[in-house]
């Protein structure tokens, strides 16, 4: 296949992909985070990745340098990466994607990406991402799905979170892949989260956590997520402190809590469908999200 090398031959039996693009639909770093999050967790090993020369513009995203122990120097250029998990535990056999948003020729890119995905026997995608939001630091991360496949659709219609597609206007990789995707007769679901806008630049644990808890449950996947607690905790408290210091911020983010809170009012969330196991699932999340939010509002309370 043109642009793409192989580390070993392709398995046939991946026949879901999930991916995760960087960039413009990385806020937060929450679609990667969970992305990779999840490559640990499987212990999924790389299959095979794409050459960044054809696509990538290094003087937008520059190689890095690292140093060896015998101070000799390695070059490490921007990673498109897929990983095989093969299927167990009563589960599909897994492709995994994580990469950047290529700066150009998306076409063959996509062209080059869903050959892949078809040596592979994959059938259906999953597609994480994030978009900065005006959503507060203080209160649960919102997931919101789309897809092309009608199963799909009643799980997040019962989980209340699926939206019709409405966005008209500039558009990112994943998009064009799904796009070709379809007409190559594979079904897609997309989990997008949303992040503060006002914490352009932070990486936010809340956010992994909860894109990496949907799929987690639409795929039957049991990650360790124990770590997670006492990051989300820390990165609230910084968040807390810095919103503190300047009070035109402080009054925004009091707005944003109140539009949360009234429209949180008016919601009516069903609950999972329970032939995939998930009703357990979303209630641990939701004691998970409610615990942080009481402790929260206790360290405000306390100040």
């Amino acid at each position: 296949m043109d642009h793409i090398e192989f580390d070993r031959e392709p398995l046939a039996n991946l026949t879901t992909l999930v991916m995760a693009f960087g960039g413009w639909i990385d806020a937060g770093q929450a679609a990667t985070g969970a992305l990779r999050h999840l490559v640990r967790d499987l212990s999924a090993t790389r299959l095979a990745w794409i050459d960044p020369e054809a696509f990538f513009v290094f003087t937008q995203e520059r190689p890095e340098v690292r140093l060896r122990p015998d101070e000799s120097r390695d070059i490490h250029w921007p990673r498109s990466e897929f990983f095989a998990s093969p299927p167990g535990d009563g589960r599909d056999g897994l492709l995994l994607f994580c990469g950047g948003e290529p700066h150009q020729r998306w076409r063959t890119y996509t062209k080059a990406f869903l050959d892949v995905a078809e040596s592979c026997g994959v059938t259906r995608i999953v597609s994480l991402g994030a978009l900065l939001a005006g959503a507060p630091h203080t209160r649960p991360v919102r997931v919101t799905g789309r897809c092309t496949d009608p199963a799909w659709r009643s799980v997040l219609e019962a989980w209340g979170i699926y939206r019709r597609p409405s966005y008209e206007g500039p558009t990112g990789i994943s998009t064009v892949v799904l796009d070709a995707a379809e007409r190559r007769g594979m079904s897609h679901l997309g989990l997008m989260g949303q992040a503060p806008h006002y914490l352009q630049n932070a990486e936010n644990p809340a956010a992994v956590h909860a894109l990496l808890t949907y799929v987690a449950r639409l795929l039957h996947l049991r990650p360790d997520m124990s770590q997670f607690d006492e990051a989300i905790q820390d990165f609230r408290t910084q968040c807390d402190r810095a919103v503190a210091k300047n009070r035109a911020t402080r009054e925004h983010v009091q707005q944003l809590e109140q539009q949360y809170d009234a429209e949180a009012s008016d919601e009516r969330p069903g609950l999972p469908d329970g032939k995939l196991d998930s009703e357990k699932l979303m209630q641990d999340l939701q004691d998970f999200l409610r615990g942080q939010r009481e402790r929260g509002e206790e360290g405000t309370s306390g100040r």
